[in-house]
């Protein structure tokens, strides 16, 4: 495989990231991903670095800010949000959301490079398969779980970083050539009882593919309650092994070397060609939290609530 060809430069000072702002500005495109901390925990959740690859001189060169040294990210806004400038992302439902929560940002237009495997008819849509498949590049995703609230991050933690805006930026020039469609669009919040997830704006996927379908569940539950595939299995992994993963653990144990009884949950939901992305992983955990059907344990261990283990025995 051929070897990641890019600069990688630090910004941790507001006239670092004015000078960032200024180039990006000026740019057709640029892809874009963040690392996030307790990001269950919609209350404690913090951005802790945004990372940002683009082409320049015939070169990828890839960013990562700082977001926890302090400085105001406001620079970022026009490039983001300006007609002219297109953001790849892939899983724009988690990164464009989070950019929003935090910061206010109202990411636009977005090219979002998983909808875009999705909506071909890929089963494996995770940025490490489509990287693997279409770009001949091996991701490490082993500092997946890292702190990244840890300063200084460390070498290990700063190539994962580097890594995914660059293969995203790669992947997106690839399904351009193959002349797919990533245009992503955020679902207006909706304002209810049940709206009290931290993302309300989930990507419209295609219908044909059953992975994108939700499943209405009991009655018995205070409200009806409304559930992606991704969170259903989730779910029952729980049920099944509660206290046994937390949420990091559980989001990395789902992808392609699953094995045990969490990795016959998936095959039977999903599918045992489904790969699915990280991201995706994540959201469906706050969506389940959210929801009230599992809870975080002092030690940081997921378990079912009783609403919830009740409702994974209805559908066992």
């Amino acid at each position: 495989m051929p070897k990641p060809d890019f600069t990688l430069k630090f910004v941790k000072d507001a006239q670092a990231l004015l000078r960032l702002s200024d180039t990006l500005t000026a740019l057709p495109a640029f892809a874009l991903d963040i690392e996030t901390t307790d990001w269950w925990n919609r209350h404690r959740e913090r951005i802790a670095i945004i990372q940002i690859a683009f082409r320049s001189e015939g070169r990828v060169r890839v960013v990562i800010i700082d977001a926890l040294a302090g400085f105001d990210l406001e620079p970022l806004r026009l490039p983001l949000e300006q007609s002219s400038t297109l953001t790849i992302i892939h899983n724009a439902a988690f990164d464009a959301a989070r950019l929003e929560k935090h910061y206010g940002f109202n990411v636009a237009p977005i090219f979002d490079t998983m909808l875009a495997a999705r909506r071909s008819g890929e089963r494996k849509y995770s940025l490490k398969a489509q990287a693997e498949t279409y770009l001949n590049l091996r991701l490490d995703k082993s500092a997946q779980g890292s702190d990244w609230s840890r300063r200084p991050l460390d070498a290990r933690q700063l190539h994962y970083a580097a890594l995914d805006p660059y293969a995203t930026l790669l992947l997106y020039e690839n399904q351009t050539e193959r002349s797919l469609s990533g245009e992503y669009r955020s679902r207006p919040a909706v304002n209810s009882a049940q709206s009290l997830l931290p993302l309300n704006e989930l990507p419209t996927l295609p219908t044909e593919h059953p992975a994108a379908l939700v499943s209405p569940l009991v009655e018995e539950i205070s409200h009806p309650i409304v559930l992606r595939e991704e969170a259903i299995a989730l779910l029952g992994i729980i049920a099944e092994l509660p206290t046994r993963y937390s949420p990091g653990a559980l989001a990395a144990s789902v992808g392609v070397g699953r094995v045990g009884l969490a990795g016959w949950i998936i095959d039977r939901r999903l599918g045992a060609d489904a790969e699915p992305d990280e991201e995706t992983v994540e959201l469906a955990i706050v969506e389940l939290c959210e929801k009230e059907l599992v809870r975080i344990t002092d030690t940081r261990r997921l378990e079912p609530t009783a609403a919830g283990a009740r409702l994974w025995e209805t559908m066992k």
